[in-house]
């Protein structure tokens, strides 16, 4: 089943980039004529991002003119991305590693969030530790996400010590709004990896939801030291618009970081603006954001360790070497990474 799995996502993604790849120049050449920047995200917490600079005026401000479009999913979003349709998109770190490596010229430029990821469970269960998912059902969201990554290889094979392809009754593919139905309704499952603020959301829904782990919690227990959570979303850029337009790109990801610094300074009015534009309350997002960062900076090796999930598990073929995979050169300097050698 894991073979099938890997071979499906690999030939959908390879079979994406030979279609849509003879137009992407074309489209990029298009793109740059119109002097707008394209951006691919998602209203999700961790990539909302744009929306918040679009509407205090951030990015106005600094005389970039962007053009922010919403996708429902990640593959979507790359194929568009991949096809010269974008100049830059916030996705996540493993799905960006994984759509480079099939040949989408791509450089991450700048992080988008960090955390985020909460396992769930119902008090009924009886479950108090991950240990105790031997035999159980867990609802994951789509194959080769970091949300998928982070539970197969690390929750449930590092920390409960079990293979979660014989131990474990995984439950793949589920969308995050039909995540809550399955586990708390449906009682299809005993237990879900969700990501906030889907997990907040369930977590005031349901009186009888229990956080199994943590992942943002326990990632700070282990490395107290890290500045931020574990890298979960990027910001990529198309290779093309890195050489043609990199004055637009520095003036974007000066807008950017103005913005994520907006949102850390002033949270409550952030927490408003997020609000609206993922469709929640104020308190739900002020609750979500306790276990999600927001920071352009990149911690490279904590993202090459989050990869190298996605290669245990079959989704790459090799992690990427660091200057083919990032280019930071054009970040601010406040967000700008550290000489090597920091701790």
């Amino acid at each position: 089943m894991k073979r099938v799995m890997r071979t499906w996502i690999a030939v959908g993604i390879a079979a994406a980039v030979s279609v849509i790849g003879a137009g992407a120049a074309f489209a990029a050449k298009k793109q740059a004529d119109t002097g707008v920047i394209r951006v691919g995200t998602n209203k999700a917490l961790g990539t909302v991002t744009p929306y918040v600079g679009r509407t205090q005026g951030i990015f106005a401000k600094r005389g970039v003119t962007v053009e922010i479009v919403d996708f429902n999913d990640g593959t979507t979003l790359m194929e568009a991305f991949a096809s010269g349709q974008l100049d830059v998109a916030l996705l996540g770190i493993a799905p960006t590693a994984i759509w480079h490596g099939k040949g989408v010229p791509l450089k991450v430029v700048a992080s988008a969030n960090g955390g985020g990821h909460v396992l769930l469970t119902r008090q009924d269960t009886g479950i108090t530790d991950v240990k105790q998912l031997k035999g159980k059902k867990v609802a994951t969201p789509k194959p080769g996400t970091v949300t998928d990554t982070l539970f197969r290889v690390h929750i449930a094979g590092t920390v409960a010590g079990l293979d979660p392809s014989k131990d474990i009754q995984i439950v793949p593919s589920l969308a995050p709004a039909d995540i809550p139905t399955a586990l708390f309704v449906g009682r299809e499952v005993d237990a879900a990896i969700t990501w906030e603020p889907f997990a907040s959301q369930a977590e005031a829904k349901f009186k009888n939801a229990r956080v199994l782990f943590d992942a943002a919690a326990e990632w700070k227990k282990s490395n107290p030291k890290a500045a931020h959570f574990y890298p979960t979303n990027v910001v990529v850029a198309r290779q093309s618009f890195i050489d043609q337009r990199n004055d637009e790109l520095k003036r974007f990801l000066a807008a950017y970081v103005e913005t994520i610094d907006f949102i850390n300074k002033k949270p409550r009015e952030a927490n408003e603006i997020i609000a609206r534009e993922v469709k929640l309350d104020p308190a739900t997002i002020a609750n979500a954001r306790k276990r999600v960062d927001y920071t352009a900076a990149v911690d490279v090796p904590a993202a090459l360790q989050t990869l190298s999930w996605s290669k245990k598990l079959g989704y790459l073929k090799e992690i990427p070497a660091e200057n083919r995979l990032f280019d930071l050169s054009y970040l601010p300097a406040q967000a700008a990474p550290k000489k090597k050698g920091r701790k």
